[in-house]
C-alpha cells in the first residue's frame, strides 16, 4: 500500500498545541512519512493558518468538522470559510461530517435528523458550487449510546448520490471487535479512512507493535487494499494517549509513530 498518510489534529481546548508546533515537528521528525493535516477546529484564525502553512508546507490540508455545529448559520459560515480556502488551494477539500445523534437512543430519529442535516449541507454545496467534497464517518458506540455506525450508515449514503463515505476502521473495530465486509454503496463511496488503536472500550489511541488489535488493524487495511482503496488514510490519534511528558514530546512520538505505520503498509497487499 502506498496510500498517502494525514496528521489529524485538533485544536479543541488545548491552547498548548499550535499550528506552528505541529507543522515544524513533521518537518523536523517526520521522515517525509506525512503527507498532510486533516484538521479539526472552530478557530477561524487557525484554520486559515494551518491551510496556509500545509500549502507553504506542500501538505494537503483537509477538515473534519466539529461535530458541535449544527446550526444552519454556523454550519454556513464554516462552509464559506473552507470554500475559500480550497480556492486559495486550488484543489477541492475533502470535509468529514458526523452522524447526529442524542441520548434517546432512538436510532430512527438519529437517521432521519442526520437525513436533514446533511441534506442542507448538500444542498448549500451545490446551490453555491462550493469546491468541497462532503464526507460521512461511521461512528461507534459511546457511554451505552448508539450511533449511526457502518452497520447502518447505508441509510444515510443512499439517500444522496454526491455525498462520500468516511471509513473510521477504529470504530469498526470497537463495535464489532473486527473489521466488517464493506458494503457495495460503502465501496462505492469511501473517500478517506480514519485508522487508531482500541483500548479497554476506549478509542483514538496510537498504533503500535504492543497495540491489542494490531491484527485487526492489519486485516482491515487488507480488505481497504483489496478494494483498491487510493485515498489518504488518516492516523487518527489522541495526543494524551501518546507517550511523553509534555505536549511537545508527545506531538514529535505522534510524528514518529508514522514510520511503524508506514511499515506496516509496506507488506499490505
Amino acid at each position: 500500500m502506498n496510500n498517502k498518510l494525514l496528521f489529524s489534529f485538533c485544536d479543541k481546548g488545548d491552547k498548548d498545541i499550535s499550528v506552528e508546533l505541529i507543522i515544524d515537528t513533521i518537518n523536523k521528525y517526520g521522515n517525509n512519512n506525512i503527507d498532510g493535516i486533516e484538521m479539526s477546529s472552530l478557530n477561524v484564525e487557525n484554520i486559515r493558518k494551518c491551510a496556509k502553512l500545509c500549502r507553504i508546507n506542500n501538505l494537503i490540508f483537509r477538515f473534519h468538522f466539529p461535530s458541535q455545529i449544527i446550526d444552519e448559520k454556523d454550519v454556513i459560515k464554516y462552509l464559506k470559510l473552507l470554500n475559500k480556502i480550497s480556492n486559495d488551494l486550488k484543489y477541492n477539500i475533502n470535509v468529514v461530517f458526523h452522524s447526529l445523534y442524542d441520548n434517546d437512543n432512538n436510532m430512527e430519529k438519529n437517521i432521519i435528523n442526520t437525513i436533514i442535516y446533511i441534506e442542507r449541507i448538500l444542498n448549500y454545496i451545490k446551490k453555491y458550487n462550493l469546491n468541497i467534497t462532503a464526507s460521512l464517518e461511521n461512528l461507534n458506540m459511546i457511554d451505552s449510546i448508539e450511533r449511526i455506525n457502518i452497520n447502518n450508515i447505508d441509510n444515510i449514503l443512499e439517500k444522496f448520490k454526491d455525498l462520500a463515505f468516511t471509513y473510521d476502521i477504529g470504530h469498526d473495530i470497537y463495535d464489532n471487535n473486527k473489521p466488517s465486509k464493506l458494503s457495495k454503496l460503502q465501496v462505492e463511496r469511501i473517500n478517506n479512512v480514519h485508522i487508531h488503536s482500541v483500548v479497554n472500550k476506549e478509542d483514538h489511541y496510537y498504533i503500535k507493535e504492543a497495540s491489542i488489535d494490531l491484527n485487526e488493524i492489519k486485516d482491515a487495511l487488507k480488505n481497504i487494499s483489496n478494494i483498491n482503496y487510493t485515498y489518504p488514510i488518516v492516523l487518527e490519534y489522541a495526543i494524551d494517549f501518546l507517550n511523553g511528558n509534555t505536549k511537545e514530546e508527545k506531538i514529535i512520538n505522534y510524528v514518529k509513530s508514522f514510520n511503524f505505520f508506514k511499515g506496516i503498509m509496506e507488506y499490505i497487499n
